[in-house]
Order: structure tokens, then C-alpha cells, then sequence
């Protein structure tokens, strides 16, 4: 969620080495002589090819697959973290790394108890799926600033960092999904620009038509620490609006956490292959 202030409030080839048998042609008669060298010439080279055979490197034909390296990033915390972090890097802009999250407007249930529900069901599903799944935290009392949170992507240099969040609004009619990617506005965003476009838009497509919602589009941006200051692809999904009261419901109920989660996996699965 995105508050007023603007503050995050998404064959193995087998090597297939063919041995030539060369059958030696047996001649119907022989003398003795020659058949004694014959026999002391075919055990020489029958022990010649077993030095050769125990001398010969044996290679792992099928190597083992790297996983896909998925962080998943529950957004916000059960308080507020009003201690400042750059901007971006060498930026001298400063912004608080968490000026807390929404709230039901109908449940009053709060927007990081609904994000880290959602993220280890999706944990879960992606585990299932065979990709190497972290987390940035795994409790709600961790409060985490948003550099923090881009530097676990990057030091697992993940496939993708999805953060999750749920949105609000002033109005309690507006409703459904959103994904916000970075803006290529430095070095950082623009070597992962492209790839974070391609996977939240395959990503929320996905959800959205698997959970029956409204698609509110892709959204670059450029004022959120934690895209300026990541190197690996990433996005942020809003997965709707608590300030809408259905909506809410919806978002703090298990069914309906359990649909988000199976679609998000199902987007991820379909984006990052």
C-alpha cells in the first residue's frame, strides 16, 4: 500500500560417447607360432584398454539445475519506522523507512498482518513448485527499512523479489490490484527495468484474472527506497484496497488469501521460468 506521503504503504545430454567394438577379423588357419603371438598380442592390448578405461575421466552427464531463487517482502510492521535512509544510492534525499500501513476500514484489521499471511501462503506454494523461496522477515515485529529489505534480494542475487502489500484509498469505492515497478532512474533501475516490467505485468495479469478482480495496470516508480536501491528484478503488488469495505473483507479473510497467494504463484511460475 502507498500512503499520502507517499511512503510504501510486489536431457540431460546424456553424452552419448558411441564405442567402436573393432572386431578383429579371425583367420580359419593359423600356426602355432601365430596363434601364441596372437594370444600374447590380445592380452596386451585387452590390458591396455583396461588401463585405458580406469585412466578415462568420468563426467556427470546431467548437471544439477540451479532453482530459481524467489524473496518474498511482507511489507510493513506491527509500528512505524521513522529513522531516514537515502533515497537512492549517493542520493542525498532522505526518507523514513516505514511510515506504517493501512488499516480495514470495516475488519480495522492492519495492512502487515494481511501481507505476511498472503506471503507465507505464497512461500509455501512456491516452495511446492521446487523454487528457492527467502524471506526478508517472517515476523510482523520486525521492522525492517526498505535498503535493508533491497539488500537481501541482492546478496541472494534472486530471480525476483516480489513485495507484498495491500492499498488504500480516500475513497471506499475504489477497489482491485495493482503492480508498481521501478522507474529506470539509475544504474540499478535501469539494468532491471525491463525484466521487472515483463514479470509484474505477467504476474498481476495473471492474478487478476484468476481471482476475479479489477486490474488497475503497472505503474513505474521512482520515489521508493526499495526499487532504487535493488539489483534484481523486482515489483510490488498492491492486492487491494482495505479502504474499500468488501474489498477488506475479502483481504482478511483465509479463502480469499489463499485465492491471492495460488494466483500469485501461478503468475510467478509463469513469468520467471
Amino acid at each position: 500500500m502507498i500512503s499520502i506521503a507517499g511512503f510504501v504503504v510486489y536431457k540431460s545430454h546424456s553424452s552419448m560417447v558411441k564405442t567402436k567394438s573393432a572386431a578383429a577379423p579371425v583367420e580359419n588357419k593359423v600356426s602355432t607360432k601365430q596363434v601364441k603371438s596372437n594370444n600374447n598380442n590380445s592380452n596386451s592390448a585387452s590390458n591396455n584398454v583396461e588401463k585405458t578405461k580406469s585412466s578415462a575421466p568420468v563426467t556427470n552427464s546431467s548437471p544439477e539445475v540451479k532453482k530459481k531463487i524467489i524473496v518474498i517482502d511482507p511489507g510493513h510492521a506491527d509500528r512505524s519506522n521513522l529513522e531516514k535512509e537515502p533515497l537512492s544510492p549517493g542520493s542525498s534525499e532522505m526518507k523514513i523507512k516505514d511510515g506504517g500501513g493501512a488499516e480495514g476500514v470495516a475488519t480495522k484489521t492492519p495492512e502487515y498482518s494481511v501481507n505476511m499471511s498472503v506471503s507465507m501462503k505464497l512461500k509455501a506454494l512456491l516452495e511446492s513448485e521446487g523454487y528457492t523461496v527467502k524471506m526478508t522477515k517472517t515476523k510482523s515485529s520486525e521492522s525492517l527499512g526498505n535498503v535493508e529489505r533491497a539488500e537481501v534480494g541482492n546478496k541472494e542475487n534472486a530471480d525476483l523479489v516480489i513485495r507484498i502489500h495491500a492499498d488504500s484509498s480516500d475513497s471506499s469505492k475504489v477497489s482491485g490490484a495493482s503492480m508498481l515497478v521501478p522507474e529506470p532512474i539509475n544504474e540499478n533501475t535501469r539494468n532491471i527495468n525491463e525484466k521487472s516490467m515483463y514479470y509484474g505485468k505477467t504476474i498481476l495479469n495473471t492474478l487478476v484474472s484468476e481471482v476475479g478482480m479489477n486490474n488497475r495496470g503497472v505503474v513505474q516508480r521512482n520515489d521508493m527506497t526499495g526499487f532504487n536501491w535493488s539489483k534484481v528484478p523486482v515489483v510490488l503488488v498492491e492486492m487491494g484496497f482495505l479502504s474499500n469495505p468488501q474489498e477488506d473483507k475479502l483481504l482478511c479473510s483465509d479463502e480469499y488469501q489463499n485465492k491471492l497467494a495460488q494466483g500469485l504463484c501461478h503468475g510467478i511460475k509463469a513469468a520467471v521460468k
